[in-house]
């Protein structure tokens, strides 16, 4: 098994699997941040187009998947898994509806990639499955939505 670690807000730094049962499958292959669009200006009596070379890195969604080993005949191991996960991932006042997300690192040891980002509640398996001896399981993505790839390091030294 390949293991995978995460950080959630100011949290201690935690294997997924051992932390929240969630067994890594696969991850983007990220190696670096997009880049923002160059800005271009053509004029119709000019050949071409007049390309400023300068940019700088954009923001971008990084996705994983993980597969949920629920051990049960009836999906409830599974979906208790998934909402314990998802209530980790933010804070709720008592009497309100509002979330307030906290920021996650996700550490890619195996691709030695480090994300820093929000996160995006796990809502709907990929995919369910139950096994010939009746145990339940799940494949999930979780995706965290990067809005400063600065913060990430995509040349992570384990």
């Amino acid at each position: 098994m390949i293991n995978v670690r995460i950080k959630i807000g100011d949290g201690a730094i935690e294997d997924t699997f051992a932390a929240h049962k969630l067994i890594y499958l696969e991850a983007d292959n990220r190696t670096e941040a997009p880049i923002k669009k160059r800005d271009a200006s053509s004029y119709a009596e000019k050949a071409g187009e007049n390309t400023d070379p300068r940019t700088v890195q954009d923001a971008f969604d990084y996705k994983v998947r993980f597969i949920i080993d629920g051990q049960n005949t009836n999906l409830a191991n599974v979906n208790a898994i998934v909402a314990a996960f998802n209530a980790k991932l933010y804070t709720q006042p008592a009497n309100s509806d509002i979330r307030t997300y906290k920021e996650v690192t996700f550490y890619n040891d195996f691709k030695r990639v480090k994300i820093v980002g929000l996160p995006e509640p796990i809502a709907e398996p990929k995919e369910m499955k139950r096994s010939k001896n009746g145990y339940d399981f799940a494949e999930v993505e979780f995706t965290i939505h990067v809005s400063d790839p600065t913060k990430c390091d995509f040349n992570l030294s384990v």
